[in-house]
């Protein structure tokens, strides 16, 4: 059976898309599901966590991360937090995989990173200090970097003298680049 390549009418409708955002590509996950990229947002399914609407729009340069996994064909997706706070995170399975999809949101992910730089904080575990510019924006736009922190596993986020470290270490690079 040939799945649906674009998400019916009613799914395109209740998404919050601005006046000319485009949707680049989309497909169901393995529930139905609908996963929608565009050229400003990915926007993923609501699984019943408080917030309301049938998808939540993730814009480009908030997207923590995304990786495949070709084992279990699952696409896990993981949005950027304000320090200190917990990021939210998706597991979306398929059956099979959009690689145009798949394709699309690499490319995005990519193109949003302006600096990505690791601190130390203890030996070798620390943070990554990452900046980040929609990819929509115009070339030579003057918009405003979105910051992030991302801890390395084994590193407590929860940890008070950790997470200043951290805020240290996101003030530094910052002033590097934003003077």
């Amino acid at each position: 059976m040939r799945r649906r390549q674009s998400p019916p009418r009613e799914v395109t409708n209740a998404l919050a898309l601005r006046p000319r955002e485009r949707i680049l590509a989309s497909a169901a996950d393995a529930s139905g599901a609908w996963i929608i990229a565009t050229e400003r947002a990915l926007y993923l399914p609501e699984r019943d966590d408080g917030v309301k609407g049938p998808h939540h729009g993730i814009p480009w340069e908030q997207v923590e991360h995304a990786e495949w996994d070709r084992e279990s064909e699952r696409l896990r997706v993981t949005q950027a937090a304000p320090l200190g706070e917990r990021m939210r995170s998706w597991a979306l399975r398929f059956d099979p995989p959009d690689q145009r999809l798949l394709a699309l949101i690499r490319e995005r992910i990519t193109a949003s990173v302006v600096v990505e730089q690791h601190v130390p904080l203890r030996g070798d575990l620390g943070v990554r200090v990452i900046a980040r510019r929609p990819p929509a924006a115009a070339p030579g736009a003057d918009t405003d970097l979105v910051w992030a922190v991302a801890f390395d596993e084994g590193v407590d986020p929860g940890d008070p003298e950790l997470l200043a470290a951290a805020q240290r270490a996101l003030d530094s690079v910052r002033a590097e680049i934003e003077p």
